[in-house]
C-alpha cells in the first residue's frame, strides 16, 4: 500500500473483515498517513448502529477521528423504485462523494473485482463495465485490490485484527452474493483459476479501454454544453461505442449505471428523421435534432401565448425584445416596414400558420420549418411576426417574401430582454 504525506484520505470503514484490515494498514503505518475514518449505517440491518459503534471505539483506541452517517436505505429504495443493493450504493457514494479529503479509500479486494467483471458482463455491459474496477479512480482510491480475500483474512488472523461479521453477506437473494457463492464455486469447477483469468481479461479490456476513452475525450471538445443541455453531432454518434455518451451524461449529472438497452435506442434515434424525441429513465431526454442529438432535462418548457402589436422602435415580448429600426444588429432581418399589414401582431406559432418564404412559394409554416431543420421542440419557442394566419417573418430565420425591401430598409432584431 502506497500512500502519499501530503494528502488527506478517508477511510470507508464498515466493520467487515476488509475495512479494518485497511484500517488496520494506515493506522500502522510509518509515518502514519494523515486519515479519517467515514462509517455509513444504511438503516438496512438492527445490528448496523452497533456496528458503527465498533468501528467508532476501534478509531478511538488508535486516536482516530471517526464520523457516523445515517442513511435510510429501504425508505429510498422504496420512494426511487430501486433494489436495495442499488439504494445503498447511490446515498453511500453521496456521503463519500461528499467528504473533505483528497482521496476516499474503499476496501474492495481482487475478488470483489473478479466478481463485479463477471456481474457487467451477465448484465451486458460493454467493455466499460468489463474492465472492471480501477485502483485509482477520481476522488476514490482502492488500496487492497490486489489483494485476494484470503490474503486479508491472513493478515487479519496475524495481527490481530478484530471485525464484525455483517449477516446480510451471505444472503443469496442480492446479486453480488448469488454471484460469490452460486456462480463462481461452479465456475472454478470448470477452471480453477477462473477469477485470475477474469482478471486478466479485465486488465486486457481496461488497456484497449484506456484508448479509445482518449479519443473520446478528445470527441466531446466538439459537443456543445448550454442552457438547453448537450448538443452532439450526430457523425461523432457511433453505434456501439458508449464512451462519448456516458461523458456526455456525467457532465449533465447523470452518474448511475446506464443500461445498453438505452443507448441501443440513443443510437436507433440517431438514424432516425429529424424532431424525433426519445425519454430516458434519469430524468433526460435524447431530440433527434437533423444534425446532431440534443440530451437535456425532459421537462417541457413553459408554452407562451401572446399577441403583440407591431410597432417601430422598441418592443418587449416574453421572447425578447424586438427591436425595428435603421441600424442592422446581430441577426438583422431586412424589412420594409410600409409593408407590415395593419393588425400584424408578434406571437408564438399556432394551428393552421403559412409562410411564403423569400423568393416565394407559400407553403404550411410547419413545413418550412423542417426544411430548414428548426427542431420540433424548438418551434414553440420562435417568435413571428404574423397578420392572422400569414407569416411575415420569423425571427431569427427569414422574412417573407412580401415584406421584400424596395423603398426604406429597416432591421428588425431580436435581443434578449434586460434583467
Amino acid at each position: 500500500m502506497t500512500t502519499e504525506t501530503s494528502k488527506r484520505y478517508a477511510l470507508a470503514v464498515s466493520g467487515g473483515v476488509d475495512s479494518m484490515v485497511m484500517l488496520h494498514l494506515f493506522a500502522d503505518a510509518r509515518p502514519r498517513p494523515d486519515f479519517f475514518v467515514a462509517t455509513v449505517n444504511h438503516g438496512i440491518r438492527p445490528e448496523a448502529q452497533s456496528d458503527c459503534d465498533f468501528v467508532a471505539d476501534y478509531c478511538r483506541k488508535l486516536g482516530v477521528e471517526c464520523r457516523i452517517f445515517c442513511v435510510d436505505v429501504p425508505d429510498f429504495a422504496q420512494q426511487q423504485h430501486l433494489s436495495v443493493e442499488t439504494a445503498a450504493r447511490i446515498l453511500r457514494y453521496r456521503v463519500l462523494d461528499g467528504l473533505d479529503c483528497d482521496e476516499v479509500c474503499l476496501a474492495h479486494n481482487s475478488d470483489d473485482n473478479a466478481e463485479t467483471v463477471l456481474m457487467h458482463i451477465i448484465r451486458g455491459s460493454g467493455a466499460k463495465g468489463a474492465c472492471g474496477m480501477r485502483e485509482h479512480s477520481g476522488k476514490y482510491f482502492r488500496p487492497l485490490l490486489g489483494w485476494s480475500r484470503q490474503d486479508i483474512l491472513r493478515y487479519a488472523t496475524q495481527h490481530d485484527v478484530h471485525y464484525v461479521e455483517d449477516v446480510t453477506n451471505d444472503d443469496v437473494h442480492y446479486t453480488r452474493n448469488f454471484v460469490r457463492h452460486k456462480v463462481l464455486p461452479l465456475l472454478q469447477q470448470l477452471n480453477g483459476g477462473v477469477k485470475q483469468n477474469i482478471l486478466r481479461f479485465a486488465r486486457n479490456i481496461a488497456a484497449d479501454e484506456d484508448r479509445l476513452a482518449a479519443i473520446a475525450e478528445q470527441q466531446l471538445q466538439q459537443v456543445v454544453f448550454d442552457e438547453d443541455g448537450a448538443h452532439i453531432p450526430l457523425e461523432l454518434v457511433s453505434e456501439g461505442d458508449c464512451r462519448l455518451l456516458d461523458l456526455v451524461f456525467g457532465r449533465l449529472g447523470v452518474h448511475c449505471d446506464v443500461e445498453y438497452k438505452h443507448y441501443c435506442a440513443i443510437w436507433a434515434l440517431s438514424r432516425n428523421v429529424g424532431g424525433k424525441r426519445l425519454d430516458l429513465p434519469f430524468g433526460l431526454a435524447v431530440y433527434n435534432d437533423y444534425d446532431r442529438l440534443t440530451v437535456c432535462p425532459s421537462q417541457q418548457k413553459q408554452t407562451w401565448t401572446f399577441c403583440i402589436p407591431f410597432g417601430v422602435g422598441n418592443t418587449v415580448t416574453p421572447l425578447g425584445t424586438v427591436s425595428v429600426g435603421t441600424q442592422p444588429l446581430p441577426n438583422s432581418l431586412r424589412i420594409d416596414p410600409d409593408k407590415v399589414p395593419s393588425g400584424s401582431v408578434f406571437r408564438t406559432r399556432r394551428q393552421g400558420d403559412v409562410f411564403t418564404k423569400f423568393g416565394g412559394g407559400t407553403k404550411p409554416l410547419n413545413r418550412y420549418l423542417t426544411d430548414k431543420k428548426i427542431p420540433q421542440r424548438m418551434r414553440n419557442e420562435l417568435l413571428l411576426l404574423a397578420c392572422g394566419n400569414d407569416v411575415l417573418a420569423v425571427m431569427g430565420v427569414e422574412i417573407s417574401d412580401k415584406l421584400r425591401t424596395d423603398k426604406q430598409v429597416y432591421y428588425l432584431s431580436l435581443l434578449p430582454n434586460a434583467h
